[in-house]
């Protein structure tokens, strides 16, 4: 049979919830933040008794497109807009950032390749002279 992931291993690391903090600022007049509104009355007191681990703060932010900012144990802050989302696309935004980590990314220490080219440097636009010969093993 097939093992199911359990929902908990999906969102946080070795047993321990990553996202700490969750800010939603939208406007109280704003079209743009029609969607927010409908999230905030009617989801955020259920979504908070089911993530008691988490520290939401929902603020208004007059004539201001809504956004929202969630802030992690170890790697730090992500935005994202909520600019004209409809409730439900304000739902899947906000689980999103629920189970993401954001995993910053890490420069290679060296460049690739060390060593040059046996075959010389390549230049944009060369093309091979007639002299290359194509060789085929086993072909008889």
């Amino acid at each position: 049979t097939p093992r199911r992931r359990s929902r908990r291993g999906a969102m946080c690391s070795r047993g321990v919830w990553q996202m700490r903090k969750l800010l939603i600022k939208y406007c109280d007049y704003g079209g743009s933040s029609a969607g927010v509104r409908d999230w905030i009355q009617t989801q955020l007191i259920p979504f908070g008794k089911a993530n008691p681990h988490l520290e939401i703060i929902a603020s208004r932010s007059p004539g201001r497109h809504p956004h929202v900012q969630a802030r992690y144990l170890a790697d730090g802050d992500k935005s994202l807009s909520l600019k004209n989302l409809s409730y439900k696309q304000v739902s899947m935004r906000i689980q999103f950032l629920r189970d993401a980590r954001p995993v910053r990314l890490s420069k290679w220490d060296k460049p690739f390749r060390t060593t040059p080219s046996v075959q010389g440097e390549w230049k944009l636009g060369q093309q091979l002279g007639n002299e290359h010969r194509v060789i085929r093993v086993g072909a008889n």
